[in-house]
């Protein structure tokens, strides 16, 4: 059983998935449905068979076509000027060419591509190789995510530019079908917004990225395709009284702690749609408490239990159990929101649960190994700050060996082990190098091996615990929390 990602986005970690296991604010954009294909003939097309596709009539900026792939006609060069893209530049599958005009030499534009399956795109000034354009003529190859979105910058050359939209793979994909916008970059960080659009997403202002940028409990959800925030959905045959409100942050019910420390309350969820979700909120007032929290239910069904900061990044995280249970410590004075969903099967039947915490009083943290000592739920936190564990603020200035717990902390070409609730993290996270065999580790002491099981391959502490090892949290377990990588104590290596 394959397990979906977790309800946020996240990209300060080193995530273990499957794919991963292996050996080896400006206007809105033009809508033109009558306007001429990509393919349609132009008497200034270039002569190149395998650049026929350049030959379009073209559109102006701002540009949103919705368009599907056509035939494998053309290959992007093996490299561009900027390139986003952790696999590698592929392009062998089928193709549909876009002719961008009207761009401002200087200016910049921001690409933005929406597909089913995993698209990628690139930029070029023209079409003059033998196979397609060369590399002096590709401005930018985006393939970033093995998601439904790809979003890339480049900066006009000229009033022409071409957005290739091209497939990894030489076979066809489950769909070709992609929307592509391209338009003028806005705002490049939300300090440049304000009003009614405060968000920076993509070069542009807009309500919301997520539902935690959602203010009111009559429209606390953040529909992250158009931007905006929307009523919550209520589609359970029979649903509690909360709903539709508490879909979001903003319409969180508070869990109200009693004078020995304990709430509890009960609810009814269903899993359509499968962005259904419930939230409830309390309130860290004391540094050092301990809270202890359990999700149970009857049944069957798979609940999942997520708790968030007030910015949505995740604190802790439990899948796999029933019931489902966290423990988080040190937490930071503020608010906290719990997430529960319903990963079963589509359904608007109900099931009815279960929340309670508990809440112990205790001592601040006075070191890294304070946070790091409870990882069975709880996300790691690396730096122990007035009693409260915090993430570690390195901004890409941590140097090799020293503490992290997220890859944005190190330097460049370093990166950080940070896996999901693994034990000794506050000595075992340290930024360390690329590698592809062990000696490339050597510089780093005997203790050090390098990983098998990453796309790049980093230098990491031998393990002497399976406690040590990565966890894929989308693959179900065989028992415990979390399906966890094993730890050859006699070679010091982990392994799916």
């Amino acid at each position: 059983m394959r397990r979906r990602q977790a309800g946020f986005s996240r990209d300060r970690r080193v995530a273990i998935v499957a794919a991963c296991l292996v050996v080896a604010c400006g206007s809105d954009p033009q809508v033109a449905p009558d306007a001429a294909p990509p393919d349609s003939p132009d008497v200034d097309a270039p002569m190149n068979p395998a650049c026929r596709e350049f030959a379009a009539t073209g559109l102006d900026v701002p540009v949103h076509v919705v368009g599907a792939l056509d035939k494998a006609d053309v290959l992007s060069p093996k490299q561009c000027g900027v390139v986003d893209a952790p696999y590698g530049i592929e392009s062998m599958g089928p193709d549909s060419v876009v002719k961008i005009k009207g761009l401002v030499a200087g200016t910049p534009y921001v690409v933005k591509l929406d597909s089913p399956s995993d698209l990628a795109f690139y930029v070029t000034t023209g079409c003059t190789g033998a196979a397609g354009p060369d590399e002096a003529e590709c401005a930018l190859f985006v393939d970033a995510s093995s998601g439904s979105r790809e979003v890339g910058r480049f900066v006009a050359e000229g009033p022409t530019a071409y957005v290739v939209v091209d497939y990894y793979a030489s076979h066809a994909p489950q769909s070709g079908a992609f929307t592509l916008d391209v338009y003028p970059e806005a705002c490049t960080a939300s300090a440049q917004c304000g009003g009614g659009t405060p968000v920076c997403s993509a070069g542009r202002c807009v309500e919301c990225t997520s539902s935690f940028d959602c203010a009111s409990a009559s429209a606390p959800r953040c529909d992250v395709v158009a931007n905006t925030c929307v009523a919550g959905m209520d589609l359970c045959s029979t649903d509690d009284d909360t709903e539709p409100a508490n879909d979001g942050p903003a319409g969180a019910v508070p869990l109200v702690i009693d004078g020995n420390g304990n709430a509890g309350v009960s609810g009814v969820i269903c899993s359509l749609p499968r962005s259904e979700a419930d939230y409830f909120s309390f309130h860290v007032t004391s540094l050092g408490d301990v809270w202890d929290l359990s999700l149970s239910w009857l049944g069957a069904r798979d609940l999942d239990l997520e708790v968030l900061d007030s910015r949505g990044e995740p604190i802790g995280l439990s899948f796999w159990e029933h019931p489902e249970a966290m423990r988080l410590t040190y937490l930071p004075l503020g608010t906290y929101y719990i997430r529960i969903a319903d990963f079963s099967a589509a359904t608007t039947d109900p099931i009815g649960y279960a929340l309670t915490a508990h809440r112990t009083a205790g001592s601040g943290c006075t070191s890294r190994s304070d946070c790091a000592a409870e990882f069975r739920n709880q996300i790691y936190r690396g730096d122990c700050v007035a009693g409260a564990c915090v993430p570690i603020a390195g901004n890409g200035t941590v140097s090799e060996g020293q503490a992290c717990d997220s890859v944005s902390d190190c330097g460049s070409g370093l990166s950080c082990p940070s896996f999901f609730f693994v034990q000794d993290a506050a000595t075992r996270d340290v930024c360390t190098r690329s590698c592809s065999a062990d000696a490339d580790c050597a510089a780093l002491g005997s203790d050090y091996v390098c990983t098998t099981y990453l796309v790049t391959n980093i230098c990491v502490q031998k393990c002497t615990s399976s406690l040590q090892c990565p966890t894929a949290i989308q693959d179900a377990p065989a028992s415990g929390p979390w399906y966890r990588f094993t730890c050859n104590t006699a070679t010091g290596r982990c392994a799916p």
